[in-house]
């Protein structure tokens, strides 16, 4: 019998959290699971995930919840975040199958009031935990039962020498620090070499962010918000440049590698477990743009430099970040989770 997998997320974003749920439910499927995500952007999702993938709506969590109950019965259901993992617990009865919360974020369940007061009744209806770095792991209320890197699927590299882009890749949100992304921009004095930052991704701080530009005459830079094709902005970049200070693990770093992208980071959180570890790793203190613009100037002023990174990168992701090891990780779980249920 087929194994049926039941991916949670209740959200109207198609963002980090989003893509994974729609990467792993593709390798999933694509290995034999009948698999159904209910939340996340729909039409996004249904792309991202495949066509093997029933998408459902989970936009909020009434029509999450809704999904779930009409869904049926599972093997597994997997949910990622607060809100997802609430509408796992309140809707076992129907879907009656173990529940996996991944932890994406690097704090204790529950940001939100409702969340904190439901944190102790999820936690009680949970089968196992998985953080999806160490430095998550640290940051919860108990140790996970696993802590999973996060993978991509191993590429040709799209990286070329005579590119002359520094890719922002992010969400326009306070913990992502793009500010200090423009401060170090524009003390790079890259643009004047040719150069040009390139910003994708939507967020609050958007509106902030392009005034900083225009009030402070940052040359060189281009807002141009979502976009579908991340291939297309990888093939384009010279560098990327990550500036969250505690990125959870940086899915958007794993792909800049996976490409042959150089990347230059925050030295804080996941980063340092990616990107961090290689050999001259050009990261900089978190919120420093300085030290930022220091490392992007070396970096962009020596090919010789970006060569080396683009392929030391490329060698580290699929050595330590692929997406069959992370698959396989995962579907190891929730056979023991299934197991446990049958013994109990």
């Amino acid at each position: 019998m087929t194994a049926r997998v039941l991916q949670v997320i209740v959200t109207d974003n198609f963002a980090g959290a989003e893509r994974y749920v729609a990467t792993l439910s593709r390798a999933l499927a694509e290995a034999g699971r009948d698999v159904t995500v209910v939340g996340g952007r729909p039409d996004a999702m249904a792309r991202e995930a495949g066509p093997d993938v029933r998408v459902l709506l989970g936009r909020t969590l009434r029509e999450a919840l809704r999904s779930v109950r009409a869904a049926g019965r599972f093997d597994v259901c997997h949910a990622h975040m607060t809100f997802a993992e609430a509408v796992a617990v309140a809707g076992r009865s129907r879907h009656r199958a173990p529940i996996v919360a991944t932890r994406h974020f690097a704090a204790p369940r529950g940001a939100s009031l409702p969340g904190r007061l439901a944190a102790g009744w999820i936690s009680r209806n949970l089968s196992a935990e998985i953080a999806i770095s160490e430095f998550v792991a640290g940051q919860l209320e108990r140790r996970p039962a696993a802590v999973v890197l996060n993978g991509v699927e191993p590429r040709t590299s799209l990286w070329r020498a005579d590119n002359r882009t520094v890719l922002l890749l992010q969400r326009l949100e306070a913990e992502k620090d793009a500010a200090t992304g423009l401060r170090a921009w524009a003390a790079s004095g890259l643009a004047a070499e040719g150069w040009h930052l390139r910003v994708v991704g939507e967020g609050r701080l958007r509106p902030t962010l392009e005034s900083t530009v225009q009030r402070e005459r940052i040359h060189g830079v281009t807002f141009v918000g979502w976009v579908g094709d991340v291939d297309a902005e990888l093939a384009a970049a010279g560098l990327m440049l990550a500036t969250a200070p505690a990125e959870p693990l940086g899915l958007s770093v794993l792909e800049g590698m996976a490409a042959g992208i150089p990347v230059v980071a925050a030295a804080g959180g996941g980063h340092l477990e990616t990107t961090g570890l290689l050999p001259m790793a050009p990261v900089f203190t978190p919120g420093d743009a300085a030290g930022a613009a220091l490392q992007l100037r070396r970096v962009a002023m020596d090919e010789s430099l970006r060569r080396q990174l683009s392929e030391t990168g490329q060698e580290l992701q699929r050595l330590r970040f692929s997406l069959g090891q992370h698959v396989e990780a995962v579907v190891g779980l929730y056979a023991k989770v299934s197991a446990s249920v049958v013994h109990a």
